[in-house]
């Protein structure tokens, strides 16, 4: 009966939790008001049309500039495409073929929500299955489950998550399913591993994993290590090994025939040669970890990360220090509740190792790199909490039996925890939630405006950078056409529009000359008498060419 009383308390905690924390994602993704150039690209390729080309002085009309990013009716469900497509890029199709599922119910629609609801899907997800992970690694204890899903998900590194419009909060799903699985077989400490209880299981997680980052891959060779090391220390022999690699085998094969263009993606392509050379630079260690960890410390941890890493390493000691004994430390071990069992050990582990690896190989791109790290940051909140719990009262243990009084350790720990989510919810403002893009939200407001006026727009791209223009494609989206010019021509534009326009607004890909550029924009209109710059965007400038005013 207590029992089930317990978990129903843990059921309806966890479930306001989930409401709470789902309100306060779908209240971010309200805010979100422009787009990365890589959230443009998971339009662009899940909803190719004909290709984005360019050309040097031609007009393109608003409708074709637009079904470069949609849906039509005549394209939906055609996933064959978007894996041809994606096969000319760096990553596995599988969120491609989500996301294009969820464009597909809503044809010829332009709209955030597209992927933000995708996202939202697989956030729900995730909030109750790092609920389950926390509850297997941490002794199943259900307070220690939901203070780390509390934690975890009122930090702004999780609402970037939800709000780019990638595959990283998919890819997060499958390495919190990776683990439980693997945390769930230890448990059961079953003397052979079946094929439908466990190793099928793992199996599926494995291809879908690999098919939708190839990140998981890092994070399954950590745990799939400590897990062998875990069967081998318990059987003292390889058969479970082998069942167990032969079966994540199997899986990876079958994703390298479901996907053969992955090999030549991690070996070859672009990114995984960038991988690789960062891989194996020992310069460079130093420095990407530093800039990881603070990321994490910023976004996840409120800036405490130091603090709390510095306050578990004393308190480790101490406890090292009065449990040298074997005896004395089981002792001690017995009286608290959570304990560093295999579980806890084989997670931090995985979580270590993914962290160290993806920190070398990652690009570095400022505060948006922190979504190479989201999948384990709920496991590092976990980690780090937990350890820092079990220790605080194994130090408790030692105080009580050195006769010191800790009848204040309550207050304490309730002060440490509320001081810690003040900490989390004081990084929205030091530090704000990436991917929201609150400025884009003037710049469309100028975009619509000079559209309404009748102002031409012009894009002068740089030669082979055209794709720059999807940074900016909401706003060009006000215009009802946009001309494109090279700046690599120096001659006047040949356009009447332009010719005789009162004032031109001009996308001015970073770069270019712009005295020379602006210039042939004047040359060609007797009208226009100077230029300003109006906004500095990350591609490029937006001017205004101006007549007499």
């Amino acid at each position: 009966m207590e029992q089930w009383r317990k978990r129903k308390q843990f059921m309806i905690l966890l479930t306001l939790i989930w409401v709470a924390q789902m309100a306060a994602a779908f209240y971010f993704c309200t805010q979100k008001q422009g787009f990365h150039e890589d959230e443009y690209y998971t339009y662009y390729s899940t909803a190719r049309t004909n290709g984005f080309y360019v050309e040097d002085g031609i007009w393109m009309d608003r409708e074709t500039y637009r079904n470069e990013f949609v849906v039509l009716p005549e394209q939906r469900f055609q996933y064959g495409l978007v894996k041809l497509v994606q096969s000319w890029d760096v990553h596995p199709p599988l969120y491609y073929w989500v996301f294009h599922t969820a464009a597909s119910l809503a044809p010829g629609v332009f709209t955030k929500w597209s992927g933000l609801i995708v996202n939202l899907l697989f956030h729900g997800i995730n909030i109750v299955l790092l609920a389950y992970l926390a509850y297997l690694a941490g002794g199943q204890n259900g307070g220690v489950s939901l203070l780390a899903v509390l934690f975890w998900g009122v930090s702004p590194a999780v609402m970037s998550g939800v709000v780019f419009i990638r595959m990283y909060e998919m890819l997060t799903m499958f390495v919190l399913l990776c683990a439980i699985l693997h945390l769930r077989a230890v448990q059961k400490n079953e003397k052979k591993l079946s094929v439908p209880g466990c190793l099928a299981p793992m199996a599926a997680v494995t291809y879908l994993g690999f098919l939708t980052q190839y990140y998981y891959v890092v994070f399954l060779f950590y745990l799939g290590a400590a897990f062998c090391v875990w069967l081998l220390r318990r059987d003292r022999k390889l058969r479970n090994c082998v069942r167990y690699g032969a079966a994540q085998g199997v899986a990876l094969g079958l994703a390298w025939m479901t996907y053969p263009a992955c090999l030549g993606q991690i070996f070859r392509g672009q990114r995984g040669a960038q991988a690789a050379d960062n891989f194996f630079d020992r310069s460079n260690t130093a420095t990407r970890i530093r800039f990881f960890f603070d990321l994490m410390n910023r976004y996840v941890f409120g800036h405490l990360l130091p603090v709390l890493l510095l306050l578990i390493a004393v308190m480790a000691a101490a406890c090292l220090w009065h449990g040298r004994s074997a005896e004395r430390s089981a002792a001690m071990g017995e009286k608290c509740g959570i304990a560093f069992d295999v579980r806890f050990r084989m997670l931090a582990f995985a979580a270590a190792g993914y962290f160290l690896t993806v920190s070398k190989t990652a690009l570095l791109l400022g505060d948006t790199s922190n979504r190479y790290q989201l999948p384990i940051y709920g496991i590092a909140v976990f980690l780090v909490f937990t350890a820092a719990g079990e220790l605080w009262r194994r130090s408790l243990v030692i105080c009580a039996e050195k006769g010191a009084h800790v009848r204040y350790a309550g207050y304490v720990e309730k002060a440490a925890g509320v001081f810690c989510i003040a900490a989390i919810l004081g990084a929205y403002f030091w530090d704000g939630v990436p991917f929201l893009y609150p400025e884009d939200r003037e710049q469309i407001a100028f975009a619509k405006e000079c559209a309404e006026n009748g102002t031409p727009a012009v894009w002068l791209y740089q030669p082979g950078e055209e794709w720059c223009v999807w940074d900016v494609t909401d706003e060009l989206l006000r215009y009802p056409r946009i001309y494109f010019a090279s700046a690599a021509n120096s001659e006047p534009p040949d356009d009447e529009t332009i010719q005789s326009a009162d004032a031109v607004i001009v996308y001015l890909a970073h770069g270019a000359d712009a005295e020379e550029q602006l210039g042939r924009i004047l040359m060609c209109n007797p009208r226009l008498t100077g230029y300003r710059l109006v906004f500095d965007e990350k591609y490029c400038g937006v001017w205004l060419v101006y007549g007499i005013l």
